[in-house]
């Protein structure tokens, strides 16, 4: 039915109540809100169809695929409320990938303006994966309770080791209860563009950014946030709030739990913009599913493609540490090859700054870099173990060789990476 027929039968059914109730004082409503009550009832009559239909669509999923997972509830009047799938793909990506998961939701994706969840990763390709997806009724609390505990339980109870979302507190609430010894950071984008929001003057911005993204210890953030706090007479709810969530923000405290190089939600509004080209607020729920999964296949073809570019190809050496940049090449994707060919390329700068007497273990090696002679940092080698530890946390956080550790390398003449130093995923 058209907008406009649906609003003449509208209006012919008001004055037909205005009658039989002897005059427009005493309907006690206004044709306005006839219509938004009839199209509410319209909608949910849909939806109770089309949740059958979505439901029947999954059914046909599970038969084909003995390992696709998915479920939903339902409200106090039987109608759908959240829906959540996944496939076998998805599983197995998580068995590799799970350790960071990626959390985001948008709107106007379907007909009833439920928020879609996307649950995302990053692969050893450092591509987006997707591990589920969820339609919610709403985004309290007690929904995303739901949700993640169904992710949970669609992943066989394997938890990741670190999460990252928006500034969302129902969201924050839900992971801290269901995954509670999971690292939560919050999206870094988020947190500069509530500072841009917040703050009207470009030098805080900086002096916040720097706060954010410096690099510094607990210690050295703790000094300058109360330097900043003191040269621009900062006070407020809004800047006490910040510093009592400092430590999911903050690389100072982010540091050294490995979140796979992400601090942002990119990748899943990434994921969202891709989904939202095939997908639309007038679609129902069993016509957005299979373009999402349409969307989903498109993806993995993508990662396919990287698996054979890294099995077929062989990237053009150019550092200057050739054999540990040839080991690199033998061991890694070429995707992951290129961040640890950076790291590579950056030990060129390094200066080590005492010498290190070849009998003790762990030694330690000092380097500064050229042109930030201030500026030290701090590797540990452990030759038993053949592990290296350096201050700056890359590795922990990245799984990545930092330059300072192939300083190490250099030193001690290596010619290939440590074995320690390869994560496996």
């Amino acid at each position: 039915m058209s907008m406009r027929k649906a609003s003449i039968k509208t209006n012919r059914t008001y004055d037909y109540m205005v009658d039989q109730a002897g005059g427009y004082k005493k309907v006690g409503f206004t044709s306005k809100d006839l219509y938004n009550r009839m199209d509410f009832e319209r909608r949910q009559v849909v939806l109770d169809g089309d949740a059958q239909a979505a439901i029947s669509y999954m059914n046909g999923k599970a038969i084909a695929d003995p390992e696709f997972f998915c479920m939903f509830s339902v409200d106090e009047e039987n109608r759908l409320a959240n829906l959540f799938w996944r496939d076998s793909q998805s599983l197995h990506d998580y068995c590799c990938f799970g350790d960071v998961v990626i959390l985001d939701s948008t709107y106007k994706t379907n007909v009833y303006d439920k928020p879609l969840v996307v649950f995302v990763g990053v692969n050893n390709h450092n591509a987006t994966t997707v591990f589920g997806c969820a339609f919610l009724v709403d985004e309290t609390a007690d929904t995303y309770r739901w949700v993640l505990r169904t992710f949970l339980t669609s992943m066989k109870d394997k938890k990741p080791v670190s999460i990252v979302t928006d500034g969302d507190d129902a969201r924050r609430v839900a992971i801290d209860e269901v995954f509670p010894d999971a690292h939560h950071r919050l999206c870094t984008w988020h947190i500069m563009r509530n500072v841009n929001t917040n703050v009207n003057n470009p030098e805080i911005v900086r002096e916040f950014s720097y706060c954010v993204h410096g690099g510094l210890t607990p210690v050295a953030f703790e000094q300058h946030w109360q330097q900043m706090i003191d040269t621009y007479d900062l006070k407020g709810d809004w800047i006490e709030m910040m510093y009592r969530k400092r430590k999911r923000w903050a690389e100072a405290y982010c540091s050294g739990h490995f979140f796979g190089g992400n601090t942002t939600t990119q990748r899943v509004e990434g994921m969202h913009k891709n989904l939202k080209d095939g997908i639309g607020r007038g679609m129902r729920l069993v016509e957005c599913i299979p373009r999402i999964e349409r969307s989903l296949l498109r993806l993995r073809n993508e990662n396919v493609k990287d698996d054979f570019d890294s099995n077929n190809s062989h990237p053009l050496l150019r550092t200057h540490l050739r054999s540990l940049e040839e080991h690199a090449v033998s061991i890694f994707t070429h995707d992951i090859y290129k961040l640890i060919r950076n790291e590579i390329n950056k030990e060129a700068k390094l200066i080590l700054v005492q010498p290190v007497r070849n009998n003790e273990d762990p030694r330690v090696y000092t380097f500064s870099k050229f042109g930030r002679p201030v500026e030290k940092w701090t590797v540990v080698y452990y030759k038993k173990e053949q592990h290296l530890q350096c201050s700056c946390k890359l590795f922990e956080s990245s799984g990545i060789p930092c330059c300072h550790m192939f300083g190490v390398m250099k030193c001690d003449h290596m010619d290939e990476i440590l074995p320690t130093l390869i994560m496996k995923r």
